[in-house]
């Protein structure tokens, strides 16, 4: 009777947030990257898969030599497989078909210059699948994809089928899919090694076709909590079973030791073993990311449901149908995460438009010039889709401000870099102003932007006429590069209910106009627990005006709307215009406030003037002195004299009207 068997692939993913700091680089190096390589080089008859984002392997590349090395030499003894995807970790779901199959050449051409290896199969940023990916695949050359074993048993197959590569397509292109294990997973390298070789030993069978897959991101091999000490140092391993023995060269030896655990890397297992079926998968991610992406009080529900299910045996069965939500919808959770993404939208439908305009020269030397100059833009826009920066779950993400920043600046310099072609093409728009009205954030209302050389003025009508963008483009950065303090579900009541944790009630944009009461507090604006006494905030306002007068940029916003009487529930008739004008370093505002008569008891209407205070939201730091404050602008030197007068403390001149009825 023939041995009990089982493959075992093992995948490690090393990645760093584009624009990451340097020292957060230097410091994962020493704790799971340098450690984790030198212990695989220990042990070369156990084959490992290895992923490496883009940017970190060029860090590697230019800072860490002797590692290099040593993957050189495992390429070519052939210990481990390099596996591609997208080059800046960019989640496909949201970045069009041109970019990803751009970003995922890139990386292979890369691993095939430095290692010498054909690249077959990829990496999705978060495991992130959707159903037309097979196709985009396919066609970046890539053969192979690894997934969730729970994005398997939602189709209704059974555990024990999960031990197998099937294949899948998509517009007739096909594609292996792997299925990532997910106990092996949870157990290392949390659990003493025994118990993951138990678990394998329970798994495998005698047909000698069984794989289980486990991946992990190497930074939890060292990075994470207390794991560097377990998982590295003489002593400091887990006790029971392994006597102190750091994990990772104990696990390495268990897999050494049981020769009929199978070492094997993806691309081998494939060449030896066919796909057991066909399959088709649903939408899907991991399943935390299913959790963390629900609106926040339906998340708080879905955990309880979902972990009553996971515990309760009667119900196991049905645990594997019960889904989340899918990944686009952080786009709708965190609106400057949209922001983000259709800023990246938008800037990359310029330099296509750009591209276009290549086709009328016909001058060689200007020709290539400008292409280099498409490439570096085209780079910056595929920085800037970095997936990190999109979504939050256990850790900062959308909420790091830093990673905000690398953002904008990356898509601020593309457009910068648009410019300069621009101007080659026709020098004469080297000064320049448009203002354009586009349904920007594709959801069918129109905002509007205002481009010039030296801003980026995008404005909403429809949420209370603000400004929700305000780059300084010769410096590449956003003025309102802000994050609403939204509720989360890890939020404890006590602390919401106690103010210690703070929510707003609206997004945090530019020229907001908020009617408060006079003796409105600072904490109570802080806390935005104050009582808004008009209906101008969030709703819409009218375009009156948008045109270009000169190099003069001029738009002209009307709401009639109604604040409430100070003393009764009476509301009183109100119009608010908002008039933006736009021209080279200055940016002026105008809001005019006009109260219509109440006939007869202008008394009434004095009184409640005098009782008001209005409030415009602008980017700046309040210390309690009235007479001082600054624009958000710490991070970003200005020095030039146009750059001072523009962010010196302006004045606010407030004109409120009376008019008579008709």
């Amino acid at each position: 009777m023939p041995e009990k068997s089982i493959h075992l692939p093992i995948v490690f993913h090393f990645h760093q947030p584009v624009d990451n700091f340097p020292w957060v680089f230097e410091d994962v190096y020493q704790k799971s990257y340098e450690p984790l390589i030198d212990n695989i080089f220990l042990f070369p008859d156990v084959k490992v898969t290895l992923h490496f984002s883009g940017n970190l392997l060029e860090w590697l590349l230019n800072n860490k030599p002797e590692l290099i090395e040593k993957l050189k030499i495992m390429a070519k003894r052939n210990q481990i497989e390099i596996i591609g995807g997208g080059y800046y970790e960019p989640m496909f779901a949201i970045i069009p078909y041109r970019d990803k199959i751009a970003q995922m050449k890139k990386l292979s051409k890369l691993i095939k210059t430095e290692f010498g290896l054909e690249v077959k199969g990829a990496w999705l940023s978060e495991r992130v699948w959707e159903p037309n990916y097979p196709s985009f695949l396919s066609d970046a050359g890539l053969k192979y994809v690894i997934v969730d074993d729970n994005h398997f048993r939602s189709t209704g197959i059974t555990e024990e089928e999960t031990f197998y590569s099937y294949n899948t397509e998509d517009e007739g292109k096909t594609l292996r899919v792997f299925p990532i294990n997910e106990t092996l997973r949870y157990l290392t390298p949390w659990k003493p090694t025994y118990q993951s070789i138990d678990y394998l030993r329970k798994m495998a069978d005698d047909k000698g076709d069984r794989l289980c897959l486990l991946i992990s991101d190497a930074e939890k091999m060292g990075d994470w909590g207390s794991t560097f000490q377990f998982c590295y140092i003489e002593g400091q391993g887990h006790q029971e079973g392994d006597n102190g023995k750091p994990f990772i060269p104990a696990f390495f030896e268990q897999i050494r030791s049981n020769s009929w655990i199978i070492s094997i890397t993806l691309t081998e297992y494939m060449a030896i073993f066919p796909a057991r079926n066909l399959i088709y998968l649903p939408t899907a991610s991991y399943d935390k990311m299913e959790e963390w992406v629900l609106p926040t009080q339906v998340r708080k529900n879905f955990e309880i449901i979902r972990e009553s299910l996971k515990e309760d045996d009667q119900n196991k069965e049905t645990y594997q149908f019960l889904k989340g939500g899918f990944w686009r919808f952080f786009l709708i959770k965190y609106p400057e995460s949209n922001n983000m993404h259709k800023k990246m939208l938008h800037v990359r439908n310029k330099l296509i438009h750009t591209e276009e305009n290549l086709l009328k020269l016909e001058e060689e030397n200007l020709i290539s010039i400008i292409l280099k100059k498409i490439d570096e833009a085209w780079d910056e826009i595929y920085k800037s889709q970095c997936n990190d920066c999109y979504w939050h779950g256990l850790f900062g993400g959308v909420y790091l401000q830093f990673l905000r920043f690398s953002v904008y600046t990356h898509l601020i310099n593309a457009e910068k870099i648009i410019d300069e072609i621009n101007n080659l093409i026709n020098p004469k728009l080297r000064s320049y102003i448009y203002i354009t009205p586009i349904d920007f954030y594709k959801d069918s209302k129109t905002e509007y932007l205002i481009e010039s050389e030296i801003f980026n003025l995008y404005i909403n009508p429809s949420d209370g006429g603000t400004i929700f963008e305000l780059d300084y483009k010769p410096k590449s950065y956003n003025l309102l590069n802000t994050l609403t303090r939204w509720p989360e579900a890890y939020h404890e009541s006590k602390k919401l209910e106690s103010k210690e944790i703070l929510v707003d009630r609206y997004r945090r944009s530019l020229l907001r106009l908020r009617f408060l009461h006079k003796d409105v507090t600072f904490e109570e604006i802080q806390e935005d627990q104050y009582f808004e006494f008009g209906d101008f905030t969030n709703n819409s306002f009218r375009v009156t005006s948008s045109e270009k007068e000169g190099k003069i940029a001029i738009l002209e916003m009307e709401k009639t709307g109604s604040i409430k009487n100070t003393e009764t529930e009476e509301r009183i008739p109100v119009r608010v215009n908002k008039d933006i004008y736009v021209e080279d370093y200055e940016i002026e505002v105008v809001v005019r406030i006009t109260f219509e008569e109440i006939p007869g008891n202008e008394d009434i209407l004095n009184n409640i003037i005098k009782d008001l205070n209005v409030a415009i939201d602008i980017p700046f730091f309040f210390n309690g002195d009235t007479n001082k404050f600054q624009w958000e602008s710490d991070q970003v030197d200005f020095k030039d004299e146009k750059e001072k007068n523009m962010l010196e403390p302006s004045q606010y001149l407030g004109e409120i009207y009376m008019k008579s009825r008709p």
